[in-house]
């Protein structure tokens, strides 16, 4: 389907326009998940060396990261540590997260009984 101009014999132009809009966020999103390969946990070796990558970054800029792993809400912690005076600037997620969730655990423990 096109449309005939004056003057430009034999031409048309098309009524279909390229979308010049950009994919929403989640669209992309759903693109990149899609294109990964699916795999079932990353392998040590992979998360071994994403930590080294981590930490040396990290020491070049005189911080040093701490993981840990909180047993009684069974998440990661890292710890933010400046290199000089090994005070902690930043623990994700926050010690007041942690606690809400650690009693919210503990609420819904008393709630049910048991898990199915």
């Amino acid at each position: 389907m096109g449309i005939k101009i004056q003057g430009v014999p034999n031409q048309r132009v098309s009524q279909e326009y390229p979308s010049t809009k950009k994919p929403r966020f989640s669209e992309a999103r759903a693109k990149l998940v899609h294109a990964r390969p699916s795999e079932a946990a990353p392998k040590s070796e992979d998360i071994g060396k994403s930590l080294d990558i981590l930490r040396e970054a990290f020491r070049l800029l005189n911080r040093r990261l701490k993981f840990s792993v909180n047993e009684e809400i069974d998440r990661v912690v890292v710890k933010v540590i400046d290199g000089t005076t090994d005070k902690v600037i930043k623990e994700i997620p926050p010690e007041e997260i942690q606690n809400l969730v650690a009693r919210i655990k503990e609420t819904i423990g008393i709630l049910f009984d048991e898990e199915i």
